[in-house]
């Protein structure tokens, strides 16, 4: 018998001997119960007359009806307690260690999975945005560097500024195209795009055990113009958007902030950005971290680090 075997069998031994004993009883009970209904069931079928077919067919329903009760009984237990129990397994997790409360035990060192938004989650489409108001390639390009490629975009992000203030930037950038400038940026809706993969992704991480947040630069006016791009935000475990802190990355705080909020160990935490400078305060900081290219690169990444789902 191999080490791995010998391993599984003793851990099965433990398993069952760390079962408290009213559950064990319970569960004979049960299964006591149940066989009972059976064996009546097959005794009333084989040896019942005629005059017997009330019985049948009660005996018949009760073995629909018993493990269903039983089976509800037990989901609706763990969702008042929030205590684990068979009835409250994920099947996409059943083959999962679960703790006593039915969070799924993640498997080696990382435990919490951070992503930034931006061209991570979603698309950040300002080129497609711009050229949407009318604008050729020319254009499109010398309205980006007086407004998106500019220092000021950061503005929006920071969440100190009204849209006006942070346009008025913009147009001290670029004088000539003053009128165009407001004209586009008279608000940024849909200026993010959803990716289909992103919902998935972050259920099958969950699903692992793994908390999923995310920590992105990122501003009110995107947040409100973009709810379709931005419905995945319901789905992960929570997250720091930077215009509501103030703060921004790379910057040491936004991290620390990020920390303390969701109680994160460092070592524990891998941060996916495509952004190199924002990983290299990440792993400056102790995290892991993966600079985001495309979607398979990044799965591949994960899985090198020991993350599965």
């Amino acid at each position: 018998m191999s080490n791995n075997n010998r391993d599984n069998i003793e851990s099965g031994k433990n398993n069952v001997s760390t079962v408290p004993g009213y559950k064990r009883v319970l569960a004979m009970v049960a299964l006591a119960l149940i066989f009972g209904l059976i064996i009546a069931f097959l005794l009333v079928a084989l040896f019942g007359g005629p005059e017997s077919k009330d019985v049948f067919m009660g005996l018949a329903g009760a073995i629909v009806a018993v493990p269903i009760l039983f089976w509800l009984l037990l989901w609706s237990a763990g969702a008042i307690f929030g205590r684990h129990t068979i009835a409250s397994l994920d099947a996409g997790s059943s083959n999962k260690r679960h703790d006593k409360y039915g969070n799924v035990i993640v498997d080696g060192k990382i435990d919490t999975v951070v992503f930034d938004i931006g061209n991570v989650l979603t698309d950040f489409a300002y080129e497609e945005f711009i050229a949407a108001k009318g604008y050729d390639k020319a254009m499109v390009e010398r309205i980006s560097k007086a407004s998106v490629l500019s220092e000021d975009w950061v503005e929006y992000d920071k969440g100190n500024l009204t849209n006006d203030e942070i346009v008025e930037r913009f147009v001290e950038n670029d004088p000539e195209i003053a009128e165009d400038l407001r004209k586009v940026f008279i608000n940024i809706d849909g200026i993010i795009l959803k990716r289909e993969q992103t919902i998935p992704w972050i259920r099958a991480l969950k699903a692992a055990g793994y908390k999923v947040l995310y920590l992105s630069n990122f501003s009110k006016q995107a947040l409100e113009g973009c709810p379709d791009a931005m419905a995945f935000l319901e789905e992960t475990d929570g997250g720091i958007l930077s215009y509501r802190d103030h703060v921004v990355k790379p910057g040491d705080e936004i991290y620390h902030l990020l920390e303390e909020r969701y109680d994160l160990v460092p070592e524990k935490t891998v941060f996916i950005d495509d952004t190199k400078v924002n990983i290299d305060t990440c792993l400056r900081l102790g995290w892991e971290g993966i600079v985001y290219k495309d979607f398979d690169q990044a799965q591949k990444a994960l899985a090198a680090i020991g993350v599965k789902y």
